[in-house]
């Protein structure tokens, strides 16, 4: 890796500065950086788990961003999509006539040392599945690296580097940051619109990014793709490599069937391979939506020749990335839990799966992400919640833009009340929504936290108000 880089910029490089170090994919690259023999330094808006891990490991997180952060004796500066020019950290390496990546190319680098990289990419589906695939490969004994964006417990965090054969990659759309890795399998979980900041011709642009995605494959790779979406389909009609399709759908090369829940939601299912019986698979992750990433992965360990009996093995022991509607605590039986769902799909799904589990009422506490995304998806955002009982919505939380559209979260709880009748509420503090779910749930009530950002608090904090309240 670090030739990669000095070749790119024509000199030595030893000392890399991280502005964002603190978010999830940054934080993993720098931990993978260090382990490549940089030294490492970085910043960030707010001190979290991420840059507790990071300074244990001996790096220097400076919290908050400042023209004084960067040492004058740094090479090379990583910053991730989220910071701008104006940035006090950026100004500074500018004036320092510094080197600058960004940090999908820096990991698109990281890809050229491996001999198969594996990009999982998708409006949903992406992190989940690039764990699973993760987790196959490393219960197969090939020592995969990866680079993804939920912890993982099999390997200690989210990006690793292990072996030199496998890397698997959430390979994200936004600002095209999956054109960067030099991947040899791909995946395609679902194609929607999502980052209309970025895709401002919507579908048409977004399709037109992921088909270039497509076309990185060489002819001997492989492309997995979702086949019950057309847009997938329209995305990888022309490749040069072998496309094999996925969904619920029998007319794909793979499909599931025969699906089952137990009380808590859990699947099992059949799978076929070109209309045969391939074998028998249990999830101990809930919903329709894990069975579809499962069945993606399943697909990408037969084309590595992972023997049956591993494939099977591994999907029942995979317990998800954390913040995948993971599972809180559970209080009088009251059970709660908490998924990073930000974008209306993914919400309506996560909500369908807590259909399947067994429960009294079902709360939705949601944490809105970007004004951009609450406009454009305004209706969709509504009809997600529709089979909710009660909904609590915090403020909306955007770290990158301001609101230019002029929308707030009380416009989302007045159209949900008036369309499907919820009881809706909008409450900007998360002590607050704690007190008010501690003061009307009852037993056996379930609670789902939704939202990409801070959101995830209030599941924390909840169960410990309830275990308070339970035991005085």
């Amino acid at each position: 890796m670090k030739s990669q880089l000095e070749n790119k910029f024509n000199r030595p490089i030893n000392k890399l500065f991280f502005i964002g170090i603190g978010g999830s994919s940054m934080s993993g690259l720098a931990t993978m950086a260090l382990s490549q023999g940089f030294s490492i330094e970085g910043s960030d808006m707010i001190a979290s788990s991420y840059t507790e891990k990071l300074e244990g490991l001996g790096i220097k997180v400076h919290i908050g961003h400042s023209y004084d952060n960067i040492p004058a004796d740094t090479d090379c500066v990583v910053y991730s999509a989220a910071i701008h020019d104006d940035n006090p950290d950026m100004v500074k390496a500018t004036d320092l006539n510094l080197p600058k990546i960004e940090r999908s190319s820096f990991l698109g680098l990281f890809s050229h040392i491996f001999d198969k990289t594996i990009a999982v990419s998708g409006t949903h589906g992406k992190t989940t599945t690039s764990s699973m695939v993760a987790c196959l490969l490393h219960h197969a004994g090939l020592r995969p690296s990866l680079s993804i964006g939920g912890k993982l417990d099999e390997f200690g965090g989210n990006a690793v580097i292990d072996g030199k054969d496998f890397f698997v990659v959430e390979a994200c759309e936004y600002v095209d940051s999956f054109l960067t890795t030099s991947h040899s399998i791909g995946i395609i979980t679902n194609i929607e619109e999502d980052h209309l900041d970025y895709f401002k011709d919507g579908i048409k642009q977004i399709k037109e990014s992921f088909t270039k995605f497509g076309k990185i494959l060489p002819a001997d790779g492989l492309m997995i793709a979702y086949g019950d979406s057309q847009d997938v389909l329209d995305v990888v009609a022309d490749l040069a490599c072998p496309v094999v399709t996925y969904g619920l759908n029998k007319t794909n090369d793979w499909y599931p069937a025969n699906i089952v829940y137990d009380k808590v939601g859990k699947p099992s299912f059949d799978v076929y391979k070109k209309g045969e019986y391939y074998g028998h698979y249990q999830l101990i992750i809930p919903g329709e939506h894990n069975v579809l990433n499962a069945l993606s992965a399943i697909i990408c360990g037969d084309f590595l020749t992972i023997p049956l009996e591993t494939s099977v093995a591994a999907m029942a022991k995979f317990s998800g990335a954390k913040r995948r509607f993971e599972f809180r605590g559970e209080v009088n039986g009251i059970n709660v839990y908490e998924d990073y769902a930000h974008h209306p799909t993914e919400l309506k799904v996560v909500v369908d799966a807590c259909l399947n589990y067994q429960h009294n009422k079902l709360w939705v506490v949601f944490q809105p992400h970007t004004y951009s995304r609450t406009f454009f998806f305004f209706d969709e955002f509504v009809d997600a919640f529709a089979k909710a009982d009660y909904v609590i919505l915090n403020d909306i939380y955007s770290d990158r833009e301001g609101n230019d559209w002029n929308i707030y979260s009380e416009d989302l709880q007045k159209a949900i009340e008036a369309k499907y009748g919820i009881p809706t509420v909008t409450i900007s503090a998360f002590e607050d929504i704690v007190k008010h779910l501690t003061d009307h749930l009852c037993p056996n009530d379930l609670v789902l936290v939704a939202g990409s950002q801070t959101i995830n608090h209030v599941a924390f904090d909840l169960v410990d108000k309830l275990k308070e309240i339970h035991n005085s």
